[in-house]
């Protein structure tokens, strides 16, 4: 093999590793948060990995509780802390039960929340 092909071969590896990299960890690549909603009726907000199976991360959720005069209250938890049986986390989506997905910009009061903290 010349020089030549075993140096296009090496980008190409090298790319494939790189965008490999980007779609299995989005965290760590700073991707965009999405609103999922499920058929079920269940809505979430992460960030998207888009490779099969979907896997959201730095999964949240919108909580309701009532405040002392009765009126309802929504807050945005963390997945993990928002259910009795403790998920690690991340959560794999089956395509199939994906109703829609939206892309929300860094101005969405949900993506300032999760940058808070909140």
């Amino acid at each position: 093999m010349s020089k030549l092909n075993k140096g296009l071969l090496l980008s190409v590896i090298l790319l494939a590793i790189v965008l490999g990299a980007i779609l299995w960890m989005p965290s760590i690549f700073g991707a965009s948060y999405y609103a999922v909603y499920l058929a079920n009726g269940d809505l979430y907000f992460g960030k998207m990995a888009w490779y099969s199976p979907r896997i959201l991360t730095d999964v949240r959720v919108i909580q309701q509780q009532k405040d002392e005069k009765e009126q309802p209250v929504l807050s945005l938890v963390s997945f993990k802390d928002s259910v009795v049986w403790g998920p690690a986390g991340d959560l794999k989506l089956n395509s199939k039960n994906i109703l829609w997905t939206s892309k929300l910009t860094d101005e969405s009061q949900v993506v300032k929340l999760i940058k808070e903290g909140k």
